[in-house]
């Protein structure tokens, strides 16, 4: 590359800081590790400080970025781009402050922040003995990095947090939808609160044709009162409850070159919306043989069955699963959507017919006798038929999001490095 690129080491271009904040209000917003996430402050909440931790200490200003000291890998990091006076981080954050007549702020975060460098920072945390994986800013400040003119900083940092915004959008349209389907559910088969309104002589506030199929009043059931011609069932009666295996991971011919999806609840723990699109790892046909359940169509509800119970997801591709699950395969007439939100707001049921010395886990057999509420066929496809476009935009807006992080993942070392030109990316993209 031409020769205005220049190798530095992050020391050079940034200081970690640790001043003492001065706590001169009786209220304030601390935050921990936990209140950080690729990017984000969590929370902007007041609190008494008399009631914080001793680890409570750090002052923070605009254009600080804060990396968590322990297991850098885990995205607990964000930039501060907001008057930040009144924050005050705890020292298991380190706070890093760019020389900003050296670097655009920006700039240092993509970098510090990118796949490349929080592997090389896990791997560097993992080798050091200790409770927890663990690093130090001695060890940031030895990162080096090719640093251009700061105005291709500016461009450069610019274009990614285009990408970022473009991510952040799409997660914010699924964050509004997913909440707008949950409260239909809730509304309806949980409150039931077109027939309570019926009931009472109340406007349902629904389309007459819609209304007309909820019931005006309500019978007596082992749940509880619920709606008239509604009924009691199982959980199994209204889905296929299967759970699934591991091939034997010392077997190469079942995951050498392996093509079928298999998923773990660790492909679920990381999502955002309940849509696995894809697995960590993929099996042969000769391990997929070895997996009684096979391979499970695309709709199929899964639920992690321990460790912990209740992640859950709808596989939009056929998928086989290990042992950490309960598969829900919806029988006919049955919405997957309504097995969904069912399972979560069903949590607390769930884990008490739970049982394991070791760790909780729901079984098969226990889970399949839960009772659910099913309602009339009318209103279960009312419901399919309002709710379905909500999670097609949602599975949409996954896709689109996943492309553009692959996108951006790919960009931003050789941006980072200056393999890769912003002008040559421009020129591809028109």
């Amino acid at each position: 590359m031409a020769g205005e690129w220049e190798p530095v080491l992050v020391g050079e271009i940034a200081e970690s800081v640790s001043d003492t904040h001065l706590r001169a209000q009786a209220k304030l917003v601390f935050l921990n590790t936990s209140d950080v996430l690729l990017g984000k402050v969590l929370h902007r909440t007041y609190s008494d400080v008399r009631n914080w931790p001793g680890q409570a200490k750090k002052s923070i200003c605009r254009d600080d970025i804060l990396f968590s000291e322990i297991r850098p890998a885990n995205g607990r990091w964000a930039f501060i781009d907001f008057n930040a006076e009144d924050f005050v981080v705890s020292t298991k954050l380190m706070v890093i402050r760019p020389r900003t007549n050296r670097v655009v702020p920006r700039f240092l975060y993509h970098f510090l922040t990118s796949a490349k460098t929080t592997g090389w920072l896990q791997h560097l945390a993992e080798s050091r003995s200790g409770t927890f994986p663990q690093i130090t800013f001695d060890q940031v400040a030895e990162l080096e990095l090719e640093l251009p003119p700061l105005g291709a900083q500016e461009g450069i940092a610019k274009f990614l947090d285009c990408i970022d915004s473009k991510i952040e959008v799409s997660r914010r349209m699924n964050e509004t939808l997913e909440a707008m389907a949950r409260a239909l559910f809730k509304s309806w088969f949980v409150d039931f609160d077109p027939v309570r309104a019926k009931a009472e002589g109340r406007n349902p506030n629904l389309p007459t044709p819609l209304a007309a199929l909820f019931p005006d009043s309500f019978e007596g059931s082992p749940l509880g009162e619920i709606p008239m011609g509604w009924g009691v069932r199982t959980i199994g009666d209204l889905a296929d409850i299967v759970g699934g295996s591991t091939p034997s991971t010392t077997e190469p011919t079942y995951w050498d070159g392996g093509t079928c999806a298999w998923a773990t609840p660790k492909d679920l723990a990381g999502l955002s919306v309940p849509v696995l699109l894809d697995t960590e790892r993929r099996i042969t046909g000769a391990g997929l043989a070895q997996i009684g359940s096979g391979l499970l169509p695309k709709g199929t509800v899964l639920l992690s069955s321990r460790a912990p119970i209740g992640y859950l997801a709808i596989a939009e591709v056929p998928v086989a699963v290990n042992q950490g699950f309960v598969a829900m395969r919806p029988k006919a007439e049955i919405s997957n959507l309504f097995l969904l939100f069912w399972a979560s707001v069903a949590h607390d049921e769930i884990v008490s017919r739970a049982n394991g010395s070791t760790f909780l886990e729901i079984s098969k057999a226990n889970f399949r006798p839960i009772p659910i509420v099913k309602p009339s066929p009318g209103v279960m496809q009312a419901f399919e038929h309002l709710a379905r476009p909500m999670y097609e935009r949602i599975v949409e807006c996954a896709r689109e999001s996943r492309m553009l992080t692959a996108l951006r993942d790919a960009l931003l070392p050789k941006l980072i490095s200056g393999e890769l030109r912003l002008t040559e990316v421009a020129a591809v993209s028109s």
